[in-house]
C-alpha cells in the first residue's frame, strides 16, 4: 500500500516538475489548479449522467494524494523528501515556500470536499444534505459547508442526510485536523533543525 501511494506521488510530482521544467512555475501552477481542482467542477455540470462520479472519483483520488503528501512529509520518506527537495530545507525563506505550499493544499482540500459533496447531492438526487437557505449558484452552499466542516465550526444551516455524506464529512473534519496538527509538528521541527545547523 504505502508503494503504491508513494509511486503515485512520485508520478504526478514528476509530471508536475516537467511541466515546471518547460513551462515556469505559474504555469505549472495553473495546470495544477485546473486538473485537480477545475476539471472535476466542469465535469458536475454537464449534462452526462456518470460524470458527477467520475468527479467524486476524481476528488477522493485527490485528498488521497493530499492526505500522502502530508503524511510523507511528517513522517518522512527519504526518496520522495530528496525528489521533492524537502530533505535541504536549509533557510526560513524555504521553510515559508512549504508553508505557502501547504496552505495551498489545504484549500485544495476544501475544494476537493465541497465538490466531492456536490457530486454526491447530484448522484443521490439532493438527499446527501439539506440546505435550509439556498443560495443561486449551488456549487456555493456546499463550499460554504465545506469551509465551516474543515473549521469545525459547525453552524447547521446545511446538514447531511445520508450515510455516504457523513463518512465523507468526517473525513473532512480528520483531513482538516490532522492536517493542521501535523503541519505545526513539520514546521516545528524544520525550524528546530534549522536552528541545529545555525547553531554549528
Amino acid at each position: 500500500m504505502f508503494r503504491l501511494w508513494i509511486a503515485i506521488l512520485n508520478f504526478v510530482s514528476s509530471i508536475e516538475y516537467a511541466i515546471a521544467d518547460r513551462f515556469g512555475e505559474p504555469f505549472a501552477v495553473g495546470a495544477h489548479f485546473f486538473f485537480f481542482w477545475g476539471i472535476p467542477v466542469i465535469l458536475l455540470y454537464l449534462p452526462v449522467s456518470l460524470f458527477p462520479f467520475v468527479a467524486v472519483l476524481f476528488c477522493m483520488f485527490y485528498i488521497f494524494m493530499l492526505i500522502g503528501d502530508i503524511y510523507f512529509s511528517v513522517f518522512g520518506h527519504e526518496r520522495l523528501e530528496q525528489k521533492r527537495g524537502m530533505i535541504d530545507i536549509t533557510s526560513v525563506q524555504e521553510m515559508r515556500e512549504e508553508l505557502i505550499s501547504a496552505l495551498v493544499k489545504y484549500l485544495g482540500g476544501i475544494v476537493s470536499f465541497a465538490t466531492l459533496y456536490n457530486g454526491l447531492q447530484t448522484i443521490l438526487d439532493g438527499r446527501a444534505f439539506v440546505i435550509s437557505n439556498p443560495s443561486s449558484v449551488p456549487y456555493f452552499d456546499l463550499l460554504y459547508y465545506s469551509v465551516v466542516t474543515i473549521s469545525t465550526v459547525g453552524y447547521g444551516d446545511v446538514a447531511t442526510a445520508s450515510l455516504v455524506s457523513k463518512v465523507f464529512v468526517m473525513g473532512e473534519i480528520l483531513f482538516g485536523i490532522g492536517f493542521a496538527l501535523l503541519l505545526f509538528a513539520m514546521l516545528v521541527s524544520v525550524y528546530i533543525d534549522i536552528m541545529r545547523r545555525k547553531g554549528h
